[in-house]
């Protein structure tokens, strides 16, 4: 069923604050975008903690949580604006950790990983070992890639080896790119797909898998209450939010924009055949994030 665009547009957080227990918020794209805090962001985030609703921020980032945390509270976003954060990053680390299923338990002890040096939170402290060589390794880290701007076709042939030796992937970050103030950058996401469309197998921690909103829910104390995600991101923040259950706020100047958006402001005709598309469903949009 298609969705009447002009029904689910609201102008800012405050016209749906009291009909949800508890806030889930995206950083990249809906804080922030690899520079300064969103100036709307801050004000929602200040108005729901003056209102004493819970709050959880959720990043597709392959760090630990406290990376994240500090990176928040350098640009601003004070400690007390949300009760926890969760990263795939971290939650890929949990499960290898505590080996809280059959696959993460039964993962052989040596590890490859494309990007040791710049994506290195993960590992240290477990029991596994990184090698050098896929001929060596039981399974793959994929956290991103070496370089800032490197592309997928960069790691083609490493990819297709690994699919060869039927290497079982772990992907930290399933998005497959953001904007950095501007630039289109590719994420590990992109590399998982490629995987798969080798034969590879992949493992995914974070949006859009519905275990990363779960834990959500599990941290704010409200299980089954009435939650809503907040993110820009139509295929992980909205599709995750519509696994797990809950609402969602479609923010259309992120990644989207060049669709949603005309001169700064929404443009309904593009928004109407972008959710007449197949996706998932916000149950409501915003142009930005507001309060």
């Amino acid at each position: 069923m298609t969705q009447n665009a002009a029904e689910i547009l609201v102008d800012g957080v405050s016209a749906l604050a009291d009909r949800y227990d508890g806030w889930i918020f995206d950083v990249w794209g809906t804080i922030y975008d690899g520079g300064a805090v969103f100036p709307g962001a801050r004000d929602v985030l200040e108005n729901l903690a003056a209102r004493g609703v819970p709050v959880a921020v959720m990043s597709n980032s392959p760090r630990l949580t406290s990376v994240v945390e500090e990176r928040l509270t350098g640009l601003g976003v004070a400690r007390d604006l949300y009760k926890v954060v969760i990263t795939s990053g971290g939650e890929a680390r949990r499960y290898l950790t505590e080996g809280l299923d059959d696959f993460h338990a039964g993962l052989g002890d040596r590890v490859y990983t494309f990007a040791a040096a710049r994506f290195g939170d993960i590992l240290p402290g477990t029991r596994f070992t990184l090698v050098e060589r896929l001929a060596d390794a039981d399974w793959i880290l994929n956290a991103g890639p070496a370089g800032e701007f490197d592309q997928v076709e960069l790691y083609e042939e490493r990819l297709a080896e690994a699919a060869g030796l039927g290497l079982p992937m772990i992907c930290a970050n399933p998005d497959l790119a953001v904007f950095d103030q501007g630039r289109l950058k590719m994420h590990a996401g992109s590399m998982a797909a490629r995987y798969e469309a080798l034969g590879g197998s992949v493992h995914y921690h974070g949006k859009p898998h519905a275990p990363v909103f779960l834990r959500a829910a599990e941290l704010l104390g409200a299980p089954g209450g009435r939650l809503i995600m907040v993110g820009d991101n139509r295929n992980t923040d909205i599709a995750g939010a519509e696994a797990a259950g809950m609402g969602s706020l479609l923010l259309a100047d992120g990644i989207h924009h060049e669709r949603l958006l005309r001169d700064g402001d929404l443009d309904r005709a593009g928004l109407a055949a972008f959710l007449a598309e197949p996706g998932a469903a916000p149950t409501h949009v915003a142009a930005r994030l507001s309060w």
